[in-house]
């Protein structure tokens, strides 16, 4: 009895020190490394992370498990292995690894949301030989995923304004130069009231407009606020910021498609794993790519209020360029701000954004107000 008691015990301490060795020992020459196919993309679109698991040891895994935290706004394209991890989603996989074996895996996963992603730490469980226990670690992989906002025609928004519809619109909503009168035609519904030629109609008898002429010289800066009320850390609204996001970027297109040089400024925190990009565009006629960017890694937390950041922008501001300001609030000092700058002879508009449609009008700055989407 008491032999077959030491047997036992022997038998047990020896599988205990192998189920030791083989989990502590199954995390050397382990290397895991993830690549993203296309890790720049468009709202809804697929993309896949392929795994790579190699063993470069003479011991084999017997139990390997690899658990990688989605962010919240991706999903899987298709069925597999997973649980909810908070917000997030968590991908499971299992190996079992011969020695110096390399396995691959790849799964799909889909774009919800427009933003800038990024995948960290990878959680490795190494279990022993036997199944009877496994240690986990935490290793550092990180991965930067960029979704874009989706890409719309500017005629596919509604304004209370017909400025948009048609051909050379930026041209003639915002690069008009009161200063170049080329002629007088007829009026039509996208001219602006303030325009009308009295003189030449009531000789005509009809509304006669004065046709205006750009200079070839003009740029284009959009600016767009992600302040949406005081204070600004407490009143944060993805709707209107994302809105404003896919106008802004819709706007860009359109006015380099029209030969106009543009820029986007924004006073929205910037995400990205090397931390040293800044919320600014200059204006450019191959800009589209670095707005798109930009507009990517756009967050909707505020880095410096509204009326703070025009004053910090305003030595940079120019003449020669038309500032759009796309936006969801203005408080009062960001009103006087705006007076300021406009009454210094800078060409300022506005697209309202806001969920009640309550921008106000300030005196010599052009506003036009976001209706919503057209049902196609």
């Amino acid at each position: 009895m008491g032999v077959k008691f030491i047997l036992i015990v022997l038998i047990s301490w020896v599988m205990l020190e192998i189920s030791n060795i083989t989990k502590k020992r199954g995390f050397k020459k382990l290397k895991i490394r993830r690549e993203i196919d296309n890790p720049r993309i468009f709202e809804g679109e697929v993309f896949s992370i392929k795994t790579t698991v190699e063993n470069n040891k003479r011991l084999p895994i017997s139990f390997l498990v690899i658990n990688e935290v989605i962010p919240k706004g991706i999903s899987f394209n298709n069925e597999v292995v997973s649980y909810k991890y908070g917000d997030n989603l968590c991908h499971i996989s299992r190996y079992k690894i011969g020695r110096y074996e390399r396995r691959k895996r790849t799964y799909e996963l889909v774009a919800q949301k427009r933003g800038t992603y990024i995948l960290k730490n990878i959680q490795i469980t190494v279990g022993d030989i036997f199944g009877l226990s496994a240690e986990s670690i935490e290793t550092e992989n990180y991965l930067e995923i960029l979704v874009y906002p989706r890409l719309k025609n500017m005629s596919s928004y509604k304004f209370d304004t017909t400025s948009f519809q048609g051909n050379n619109t930026v041209k003639r909503w915002i690069l008009k130069d009161t200063l170049y009168i080329k002629g007088i035609r007829e009026y039509n519904v996208e001219d602006r009231m303030k325009d009308i030629h009295w003189k030449t109609s009531l000789k005509m008898d009809k509304l006669m407009v004065k046709d205006y002429d750009t200079t070839s010289d003009k740029e284009l800066v959009i600016i767009l606020n992600v302040q949406c009320g005081d204070p600004a850390w407490a009143h944060i609204m993805e709707a209107p910021i994302e809105i404003g996001i896919k106008i802004a970027v819709s706007l860009t297109n359109k006015a380099i498609k029209e030969g106009i040089p543009t820029g986007l400024w924004t006073n929205s925190r910037i995400i990205s794993m090397n931390g040293n990009l800044t919320g600014e565009v200059a204006p450019a006629l191959n800009s589209f790519k670095r707005i798109m960017e930009l507009a990517a890694r756009i967050d909707s937390g505020v880095r410096v209020v509204f009326d703070e950041y025009l004053k910090q922008q305003a030595n940079k501001f120019n003449k020669n360029v038309t500032y759009i300001l796309v936006t969801p609030f203005l408080n009062e000092k960001s009103i006087c701000v705006l007076n300021k700058l406009c009454k210094s002879g800078f060409k300022l508009k506005i697209i309202d954004v806001s969920i009640n449609e309550d921008i106000p009008f300030i005196s010599g700055i052009e506003k036009i107000t976001y209706k919503g989407e057209k049902i196609v």
